[in-house]
């Protein structure tokens, strides 16, 4: 039988194509050790994993270099890593293509997970200095989660049910995926900044993979759960799933619904609380009324037996009680009249001396004044010359012929008309 005779290009793309198409070999994973290990310059990476037996080549392209990077590879480590394997047409050679890596058993995430965590809590982001009080009444409850789904239909059934009259704000999100992680610190941010008061914040979903909940440790999120005003519960997957957010938040919480529980308290406990503390106000009340009645009865009897004997005391010291406030009012009175005779004697003492300084005073003052008039040179024979409006004059330049002039001196004031030619007497001075 003669069968078709295939180039060497025909025959390596039905390798290719046969090869990949098997599904078991498109996620498959492979251990052994780390050889011709090679960074190339565009950022991919090719080496080898080996045991005693055989030999495989693999790669890693650059966008996921960080994976291997993050192990540290070293020549002869041991290493199991995941992928598909893929054929090479131009060299015929089949290839491992790496997506992940695991060392002793530990995967990317999981290393990247320990670092983190490690590095946070020597930061003090886990203290419990810091952690804020969960409020035990809150009217405000805010949830941030898928806005569909079991963990938000758990979550309200349950707060409802506890706290009926509480109310619930939901801000949902993307809880995985590549953008999940800004989406779920926004939604934080959002709560914080809502025109409610938010009193507790639940941030959660329900279970998952480790993958699915890795938006949960992502710093973005962890600092938006850090700088939040409202303490926070994380309700994240299920009892064994711990996030780096279930260890920054103010609050653990195994599931969604355990969340919803301790953000709430039951309205059937408080009344089983409020039912037994009114029984005991109640028993409390009825023994204080008993133990009263029997003091009162006590009391009665005492007066009863005892009545003359309590009356003569009685008269006695109320005398002596009157006698005793008596001698209190006088030493009282006696003191306040020494206090105002004395205050008396200061005050007239203070205005006597006031009135010495005023008077002191006064005359220091008038004599200065009387310094400074114009009228004192008149007292040693001087005289003021003024016109007829009553101006003084100067000198001779301001006066004119048959003007009338008032002399004033220290005794009175006469009127002088002048005859001679003022003009003349200026020239002949």
């Amino acid at each position: 039988m003669d069968s078709k005779v295939l180039t060497v290009s025909e025959f390596n793309n039905l390798i290719k194509k046969n090869l990949e198409s098997i599904d078991y070999f498109k996620s498959i994973n492979v251990t052994g050790e780390l050889s011709n290990l090679t960074f190339n310059k565009t950022g991919h990476i090719y080496f080898s994993i080996k045991d005693q037996g055989a030999s495989i080549s693999c790669m890693i392209w650059k966008d996921k270099a960080h994976i291997l990077k993050a192990v540290n590879p070293k020549e002869g480590m041991k290493l199991t890593v995941s992928g598909r394997l893929t054929y090479y047409v131009p060299s015929g050679k089949t290839n491992f293509e790496v997506v992940d890596v695991k060392l002793d058993g530990l995967g990317y995430l999981h290393i990247l997970y320990n670092e983190r965590k490690n590095e946070l809590e020597k930061s003090g982001w886990f203290d419990e200095s810091i952690k804020k009080t969960i409020p035990r009444f809150p009217k405000n409850i805010g949830i941030v989660t898928a806005s569909t789904g079991a963990a938000v239909q758990d979550l309200i059934k349950t707060i409802t049910r506890r706290f009926p009259q509480v109310n619930i704000f939901i801000f949902p999100t993307l809880v995985q995926g590549e953008q999940a992680q800004f989406d779920i610190a926004d939604k934080i941010n959002q709560a914080n900044n809502f025109k409610t008061p938010i009193d507790t914040l639940i941030v959660g979903r329900g279970g998952g993979s480790y993958e699915d909940l890795w938006s949960f440790n992502e710093m973005v999120v962890l600092e938006a759960i850090r700088k939040s005003d409202i303490p926070i519960i994380s309700a994240i997957g299920h009892e064994p799933d711990i996030t780096l957010a279930d260890y920054v938040s103010d609050l653990r919480a195994a599931t969604p619904t355990a969340a919803g529980e301790i953000a709430t308290p039951s309205i059937e406990e408080l009344r089983r609380h409020l039912e037994m503390l009114k029984n005991d106000l109640t028993k409390s009340v009825i023994k204080v009324h008993n133990d009263f009645k029997k003091e009162l009865r006590d009391l009665y009897l005492f007066f009863f037996k005892n009545s003359k004997k309590l009356v003569q005391k009685s008269e006695s010291d109320y005398q002596n009680l009157v006698n005793n406030l008596r001698q209190i009012i006088n030493a009282k009175i006696f003191g306040i009249q020494n206090y105002l005779e004395n205050v008396e004697e200061k005050q007239i003492q203070k205005i006597n001396s006031i009135v010495e300084m005023r008077n002191f005073n006064l005359k220091h003052f008038s004599e200065k004044i009387n310094l400074l008039s114009p009228l004192k040179p008149l007292e040693n024979g001087f005289a003021l010359i003024r016109d007829q409006d009553n101006k003084i004059i100067k000198n001779i330049k301001n006066m004119k012929n048959q003007e009338k002039i008032n002399v004033e001196m220290i005794d009175g004031r006469v009127t002088i008309k002048t005859k001679n030619n003022i003009e003349e007497n200026l020239n002949g001075k």
